[in-house]
């Protein structure tokens, strides 16, 4: 046990690495809700970071650079879907505004 718990000292947790990988969901989106949450999903924004091509606005509503931000709750259509999943799983939660941090 002691070998064990000394593979983990100096690392981190997330706070959020249960309901990412408890959850009942497929695991092609548990592992897009880990890239998201470590901003490693190569949005525009990443891609200008990193010195690569990409397109200076979001593909979907053309409006702002595409950062996860933008995609998962400030775009439009992301919006649009927000609104038309929240009533079928029956969430009585408010879709979280555009300049709110999503994971918070």
């Amino acid at each position: 046990k002691t070998c064990y718990d000394a593979l983990f000292l100096g690392s981190t947790s997330s706070p959020h690495a249960k309901l990412t990988w408890k959850t009942w969901a497929p695991l092609s989106v548990k592992f897009f809700i880990w890239l998201a949450l470590q901003d490693r999903c190569w949005t525009n924004e990443r891609l200008a970071r990193h010195g690569l091509p990409h397109s200076h606005a979001c593909a979907f509503c053309d409006q702002a650079i595409e950062s996860m931000q933008h995609l998962l709750i400030g775009c439009p259509f992301s919006r649009m879907v927000w609104h038309d999943v929240f009533p079928k799983l029956r969430l009585t939660s408010s879709i979280p505004l555009g300049h709110e941090p999503f994971f918070d």
